[in-house]
């Protein structure tokens, strides 16, 4: 990437406050949330439970220093009870959507102004930017456990963590710590939302429920 390149994505993208949760002074500090809980009950009264807690989001400056990456360290303990006889799967993850992608486009005629040709959307690489050509950047997700995955803009990409078998009359849990998230080329705000589903069979029932923690903003 060209130093006049970089130059116009911070001027157009300005500085990005932080509000995590609604809350923040946009420092890289840690912030904790809520925890959830939901009790489900059969006709019969076969019952099982779905929760998390210990939800806890650092965000870090990115380190290529660029205003559209996003880079967070994400703690979470999901946890799932089933009744006797019973069993269960916990599965714990992440949803992840960026708002907008950065498509910047020039005009044919060289030298001409940022402001005339610039729109947001979705694209490819402008390793070969020219006057006349459209240069994109389009976001992309780096998580732990080695996920690449592009995201296209207002989609939202589910990043499953973890998962575990749970016996009836036991409680499972699946325990993250510091994973680390980041989004590439994301011009505008990026939103991570904590889930945790259950799925339960019995000899009585097949059912499911779920938890969604709040919505971390960056």
């Amino acid at each position: 990437m060209s130093y006049t390149f970089a130059r116009i994505i911070a001027a157009a993208l300005a500085p990005i406050a932080l509000a995590v949760g609604g809350v923040g002074t946009g420092t890289a500090d840690a912030y904790a949330f809520a925890a959830h809980e939901n009790n489900y009950a059969t006709p019969t009264g076969f019952a099982f439970t779905v929760g998390h807690t210990d939800l806890v989001a650092d965000p870090v400056p990115p380190q290529n220093g660029l205003p559209t990456t996003r880079e967070v360290f994400l703690d979470n303990t999901s946890y799932g009870h089933v009744d006797d006889p019973g069993t269960a799967v916990l599965k714990t993850g992440y949803l992840v959507s960026c708002a907008v992608g950065i498509d910047l486009t020039f005009g044919a005629k060289a030298g001409a102004e940022f402001g005339a040709g610039v729109t947001l959307g979705v694209g490819a690489s402008p390793d070969s930017l020219t006057p006349g050509l459209d240069a994109s950047i389009g976001p992309s997700i780096h998580a732990s456990m080695g996920l690449d995955l592009d995201i296209t803009p207002g989609v939202i990409k589910d990043i499953e963590v973890g998962s575990k078998d749970i016996v009836g009359g036991t409680t499972g849990y699946v325990m993250s710590r510091d994973f680390h998230l980041m989004v590439e080329g994301c011009g505008g705000p990026l939103t991570i939302r904590p889930y945790t589903k259950i799925e339960v069979d019995s000899p009585e029932t097949s059912a499911n429920g779920a938890v969604y923690g709040d919505i971390i903003v960056l």
